[in-house]
């Protein structure tokens, strides 16, 4: 029997963090022999966050396209921007199938672990390694792996090389050259799955039952969630320590970014102190708006990057891609910034998934359901996850002020009243079901669809 679950909590935690998602499957529950499959994202404050679990028999092209179909069912939908796996086909094909808008990422890690058992006589080729690992790392853009790869292939009369070959027909999940437009939290592996895996290992022996590996599971979530809620309590009340005393953008950054986003953006603050520019700035295209510069570290081997900026808007891009990939603006950006005087950072470059109130804004309009943009036509199931997940976020919002907390009070009061006198005054011939999903929510659909028996949906 495949089985999926995940409570309430982890469908606010995919809203906010859901852009990307590790999915590893490589560690088996010793005592039933099923397939854990975590799925697995990162916090505003760099932490791991848990989006539900799975257990399954097989690892069957179907058993995953079930699976990831009953992922994207009780999260409303919602496609991750990046979704990391291991190299296993069957979870390849259901990917491409279920995910089409996601960019999917092989973990690296499995791949350098791979490699050496087809790279033969060419393990102790120091040249070879280097050339390799700037073909998945280091090469900035496609007609730059494009070249450094034939040089590798043609050096080392590696054109008949099976492997080889089976690695460049995919070299789009796992060559960053092909991903620096895509946003991945700056990972490049499954890491994060495998540390799940990791705890969950620790948390069960080979004599534990299924119920109690799930409720270790919920203990290790619900250890996560309070070290998540330490952080926020400390992002709120406290201040990060700083390198450089004053700087109106560190001052920004600290007012919004998580003190961990924070620390990441000072680094590259004070690396920018590092850069010079390579010739002066120059006129881009015929828009005198523009400015084009090279920047480089002063370190000799160092790479010349392009640095775009616009005097008016403050858009800025940088060839290293570096905000594109981690959210963060690099330091070649920070010192064109400084140079031009900018002192705060432009709205577009702060992430929302980063800032330390993420999880206090609305993500709701109420006055577009009530206008007939939504409440009349959603399902049953989706309009209980948006009004719960809004009075979440209100709940939030309003727990830190006892003043807050009263006029919420009021107007659940209200509320309730107005609903149980429209209620009360409806007819029979008034009652109108929005769908046939019931109450019971996905065991109803699985129960209705004779091919889904023996695979579990269950929401809390």
């Amino acid at each position: 029997m495949n089985f999926f679950f995940r409570d309430y909590r982890s469908a606010v935690d995919y809203e906010n963090f859901g852009d990307v998602l590790s999915i590893d499957t490589t560690y088996r529950t010793n005592k039933y022999n099923l397939i854990c499959a975590p799925f697995v994202g990162i916090n505003h404050h760099m932490q791991n966050v848990i989006f539900g679990l799975a257990f399954m028999s097989d690892e069957t092209e179907s058993s995953f396209e079930w699976l990831f179909t009953t992922f994207l069912d009780s999260i409303n939908g919602k496609q991750p921007q990046t979704i990391f796996s291991d190299q296993c086909q069957a979870m390849m094909n259901a990917i491409e199938t279920v995910f089409p808008h996601s960019h999917h990422r092989l973990c690296q890690w499995h791949i350098n672990q791979n490699a050496p058992s087809h790279f033969g006589s060419l393990n102790g080729d120091s040249t070879f390694k280097q050339l390799w690992y700037k073909c998945m790392t280091y090469c900035e853009s496609e007609d730059e792996f494009e070249a450094t790869w034939k040089y590798m292939i043609d050096t080392y009369n590696l054109d008949d090389h099976r492997w080889l070959n089976g690695m460049y027909r995919l070299r789009e999940k796992w060559a960053t050259a092909f991903s620096s437009g895509r946003f991945s939290a700056g990972l490049l592996a499954t890491s994060r799955s495998e540390a799940t895996n990791m705890t969950l290992k620790k948390a069960c022996n080979k004599l534990s039952s299924l119920y109690e590996f799930v409720m270790n599971y919920a203990k290790i979530q619900n250890d996560w969630r309070n070290k998540e809620k330490t952080e926020d309590t400390r992002c709120r009340h406290g201040k990060p320590a700083q390198i450089l005393k004053n700087h109106p953008l560190l001052i920004n950054a600290a007012e919004v970014y998580t003190i961990s986003i924070y620390q990441l953006f000072e680094i590259e603050l004070v690396n920018s102190l590092n850069c010079k520019f390579v010739e002066p700035p120059s006129c881009f295209g015929n828009d005198w708006n523009w400015l084009e510069v090279k920047v480089k570290s002063h370190d000799e081997n160092s790479r010349v990057r392009h640095v775009v900026f616009n005097k008016q808007s403050h858009e800025i891009k940088c060839s290293c891609h570096k905000f594109e990939t981690m959210g963060i603006l690099c330091k070649h950006a920070l010192m064109m910034f400084n140079c031009m005087d900018v002192t705060v950072l432009p709205d577009s470059y702060i992430l929302k998934r980063w800032m330390k109130n993420v999880r206090n804004r609305i993500k709701y309009d109420f006055e577009e359901c009530c206008s007939g943009g939504g409440g009349d036509h959603v399902s049953e199931m989706v309009f209980v996850n948006q009004i719960m997940r809004s009075m979440y976020d209100l709940t939030q919002l309003s727990k830190p002020q006892e003043d807050a907390r009263k006029i919420l009070y009021r107007l659940v009061a209200i509320a309730k009243d107005e609903i149980s006198n429209l209620v009360q005054n409806l007819s029979v011939d008034d009652e109108t079901p929005c769908d046939d999903i019931t109450s019971n929510g996905y065991m109803a659909k699985a129960q209705k669809e004779p091919k889904e028996r023996g695979k579990v949906h269950i929401i809390c």
